[in-house]
């Protein structure tokens, strides 16, 4: 969205993406925007409601949606079917945008047409529309006008419902899975923990109250935008079945000894987003700096939630967000904080958010699975696809699901093995380069080191082979370093992010080569 129109809002802009604070939960912003027009003629300057004049801000020629001729009618109809489509089934409009870009807002009767035309568009392409919000410009008009944003849903026609994956993160204790707890379940905590109950899978989870393994929790909501999981016994099948929309929250290990877990989180489930959840009562401390930097190093677009304000003074939850302000201006993170505290806000910042790549697996498709041990990929064929315990037909990426493929020898399958059309004739490797940036290191990395090398789903321990046009590096020195993977080969891609941890030593790259090897070849190359 464009910052003047942001400003006419009330929101702000954040350069690059960066994070918000606040404790409002944000989706990611729908594709695309349009604006829609009122009566042509000569253009003036615009002014706020407080009288302040500004310059008008523009905006790429779009709709005018008043009295449409039929022809004009199904363009419109068309452009919603590519906006909707690019927008992976979301769209936001903003009404009383002129043709030009010009913010004139509309008048009241031109409004209330406006949005009967939109209403007719949706109903066209079978869409739903729900108002964001609205906010009257004054126009040096004695007439209110008024700008809408409007959001126009639909899920696509092979897919159940849209969805947004989201990484909890934060220091351990900070309020993760309770917080999952409450949003999903409907019901505030009883002060004991009873919120997070249903989310631990394990025993000592339960007894200690921390989190050390990945699990899921879905939150759904219907076409109008109200939540569907708040009903009295309601299964993760029935709301998919009730939903347009679904978050899935990846709840992540807060505590350094997990800190492996969290980065395979991270890597190999793909999210849209991360959710920092930051404690008011202790401020930034453990592990949430790591966290913070894992976000930033794959590059996950990332917002910050403060919990526990009902523990502490007023003065204690500013100083934790001024300390919040001062670390993402820092130049390693180099961010423009805003701080959310209303829905205009969290509007404005989720549509800041980017979206996912959307690559597809179908049921019934003929695919290749590997490596295995020997290097070798196995083919297979997709016989059905289940999301969340219901059928589904179509799977896209970074998708959790459960897959039911054909006969074959089950023992085979492990961790960190890809699933692709054998069209892409996949390649594999032990030996790659990496550009990459030691963050620490207590003394001097070299030749020979060994550490674990974290890319996508891929996790393993590697050896340091060589480091181009140096001997040794230092804490904060950048270099290309050829690793080679101690076990067994593995599918990597030329670009995939990289991070590599030993102890408390810590860095970050990219692939920038890949050594490609036949699978008869493999054993050979590993050393056996």
């Amino acid at each position: 969205m464009d910052s003047r129109v942001s400003e006419l809002f009330g929101g702000c802009c954040r350069p690059g993406g960066g994070p918000a604070v606040g404790g409002t939960l944000k989706a990611r912003g729908a594709g695309g925007s349009s604006g829609c027009g009122g009566p042509k003629g000569k253009k003036k300057n615009g002014r706020n409601r407080g009288g302040k004049a500004n310059n008008p801000p523009y905006l790429p020629p779009e709709l005018k949606l008043v009295n449409p001729s039929q022809y004009r009618f199904e363009h419109l109809v068309t452009q919603m079917k590519w906006r909707l489509q690019e927008g992976r089934g979301e769209a936001v409009y903003q009404i009383g945008v002129e043709d030009n870009g010009l913010l004139v807002g509309l008048a009241e009767e031109e409004m209330r047409a406006s949005l009967k035309t939109l209403h007719r568009m949706a109903e066209k392409v079978g869409a739903d529309i729900t108002v964001l919000r609205e906010r009257e410009v004054d126009y040096d008009s004695d007439t209110p006008r008024k700008i809408t944003e409007v959001l126009v849903r639909k899920v696509p026609d092979n897919q159940q419902f849209l969805d947004l994956r989201v990484a909890v993160l934060g220091n351990v204790d900070s309020g993760k899975s309770t917080l999952l707890g409450v949003l999903t379940q409907g019901e505030l905590d009883n002060g004991r923990g009873r919120a997070r109950l249903n989310l631990f899978r394990h025993l000592h989870e339960i007894q200690s109250g921390r989190t050390s393994s990945i699990s899921f929790e879905i939150l759904g909501f219907n076409s109008k935008g109200e939540v569907v999981n708040y009903s009295d016994s309601r299964t993760a099948e029935e709301i998919c079945e009730s939903s347009s929309k679904m978050i899935t929250f990846i709840d992540l290990a807060g505590h350094h000894k997990y800190l492996h877990t969290t980065i395979f989180g991270l890597t190999s489930y793909c999210p849209d987003c991360a959710l920092l959840l930051v404690s008011a009562n202790t401020g930034i401390a453990g592990t949430t700096r790591e966290h913070l930097g894992l976000a930033l190093a794959l590059k996950v677009p990332f917002f910050i939630v403060v919990s526990k304000v009902d523990l502490c003074a007023k003065t204690t939850v500013e100083r934790t967000v001024r300390q919040l302000e001062r670390v993402l201006k820092q130049p390693g993170c180099h961010k423009v904080p805003m701080l959310v505290t209303s829905e205009d806000d969290a509007v404005t910042a989720a549509q800041q958010f980017a979206q996912s790549p959307n690559g597809i697996c179908r049921e019934g498709d003929q695919l290749v699975v590997g490596p295995t041990d020997d290097g070798c990929f196995l083919e297979l064929r997709v016989c059905s696809i289940q999301r969340n315990r219901s059928a589904c037909r179509v799977l896209r990426a970074g998708q959790a699901a459960t897959l039911a493929l054909g006969d074959f020898d089950r023992a085979l399958l492990r961790k960190g093995m890809v699933m692709v059309s054998p069209e892409m004739n996949p390649t594999i490797c032990s030996v790659f380069e990496a550009e990459i940036v030691l963050l620490f290191h207590a003394t001097t990395f070299r030749r020979g080191f060994q550490v674990t090398v974290h890319v996508g789903n891929v996790r393993q321990t590697a050896v340091v082979e060589k480091i181009h046009a140096k001997d040794k590096l230092r804490t904060g020195e950048k270099a290309v370093v050829r690793f080679r993977f101690l076990k067994h080969p593995e599918y990597l891609k030329v670009g995939a992010k990289l991070l590599f941890r030993e102890g408390v030593t810590k860095g970050i790259g990219h692939v920038t080569d890949v050594q490609a090897i036949a699978a008869g070849e493999a054993q050979a190359n590993m050393g056996f």
